[in-house]
């Protein structure tokens, strides 16, 4: 048996595909990272679209991308792909079935999910059927229950997801696990943080609208804006810095908490961002911990029991309480956090959850023993 991801590029130059796209492309490369070290290796697929390809041609293409596999030999996707369309998609899963190989997919997440399309979700049967039409749901309908074994972001994820195919007949694999926190990878060398330096977010103040209505006085530093002209760059609590390269944020973040946060309001959570982050767990979430640095996330979020149990920061309701509870932590509280921080950060930069998600799900698809 022999294990293998598939890794996509779409240039000869020496990048990597979605670089340049918020984390999108440290989080998948990361997750190659953290495979090799548990015995992965490397399948190349170049990403195009050519939606006439010839049969033979592409048949010939899938052969020689997918030839070295084996029967038992497990093969890891991470959804979504590149966008090289239906047919492309269903021929390689396809073809790793005829060579007798395990398909995995690894879901980073879930564009219609993303977008607010959560199915079943708190809609009537009208609204659901509009939803089922939309190509983005369709082509998780399509492809998603095709695999051997899943792994997701969350136990949340699992069980929506599993209504979400059950309304076209679909089932998903029972072979299922979910990370609970991402992996990020990096070396981290900055000093123990302390109390009072500020709160990081990472995102835009645009993108943020609740801002403008949190407390004067706490102090935010804000990761990824650039808009000096925006109104809120005029607080004097407020410092706006750029964004930097993911390899290099853990290194640049200097506050005592950072606050992972989606929402379109102020003080409670709401719209399509903050639905979402009820299933998928946060990249920012694991970069903020992978800087040893505590953090601050809403108590309906997917992540947030790991947090509350292992004590590793604040968790709220809403935003109106985040000034009482940060005013409440003494320097013992605080010191406590670190500690516990400093606990699981090395499983955060080691891709811990994503090696143990991977050797379950091996564990599901070829060992009896627990059946």
């Amino acid at each position: 048996m022999a294990n293998y991801f598939l890794h996509f590029n779409g240039s000869n130059e020496p990048s990597y595909p979605f670089w340049g796209e918020w984390f999108m492309g440290k989080q998948a490369l990361d997750h190659e990272y953290f495979l090799r070290e548990i015995g992965f290796r490397q399948i190349d697929a170049f990403f195009y679209r050519w939606p006439e390809e010839p049969k033979d041609s592409l048949n010939a293409r899938m052969d020689g991308i997918l030839g070295g596999l084996k029967i038992n030999d497990c093969l890891l996707i991470q959804w979504p792909l590149p966008d090289m369309g239906e047919r492309w998609l269903q021929k390689l899963i396809k073809k790793t079935h005829e060579f007798g190989a395990k398909l995995i997919f690894l879901i980073n997440g879930l564009t219609s999910w993303s977008d607010g399309l959560i199915l079943p979700g708190k809609r009537n049967q009208g609204e659901i059927q509009k939803a089922l039409r939309n190509p983005k749901v369709q082509l998780e309908m399509l492809f998603l229950h095709q695999a051997d074994a899943v792994i997701t972001s969350s136990l949340q994820m699992v069980e929506q997801l599993k209504k979400e195919l059950a309304l076209t007949g679909q089932q998903l694999s029972p072979c299922t696990t979910y990370l609970g926190p991402d992996g990020y990878r990096t070396r981290y060398f900055q000093n123990r943080r302390d109390l009072n330096k500020g709160i990081d977010f990472i995102n835009s103040l645009p993108g943020a609208p609740f801002f403008s209505q949190l407390p004067e006085d706490l102090h935010f530093n804000v990761y990824g804006d650039q808009s000096q002209n925006h109104l809120l760059s005029q607080r004097q609590n407020i410092t706006l810095l750029p964004w930097s390269d993911p390899e290099a944020m853990p290194q640049l973040l200097k506050g005592t908490y950072g606050l992972v946060w989606a929402s379109q309001q102020y003080p409670n959570v709401a719209g399509v961002c903050s639905e979402y982050e009820e299933y998928q767990t946060s990249v920012t979430l694991a970069l903020h911990l992978a800087a040893n640095e505590p953090v601050i996330v809403w108590s309906q979020s997917a992540i947030a029991d790991f947090v509350r149990k292992n004590g590793l920061g604040l968790v709220i309701d809403s935003l109106e309480q985040l000034a009482q509870q940060v005013a409440t932590i003494t320097d013992s509280d605080y010191n406590d956090m670190i500690n516990n921080v400093e606990r699981i950060s090395p499983l955060i930069r080691e891709g811990f959850y994503l090696k143990r998600a991977m050797l379950n799900v091996i564990a599901m698809l070829y060992d009896r023993t627990s059946d």
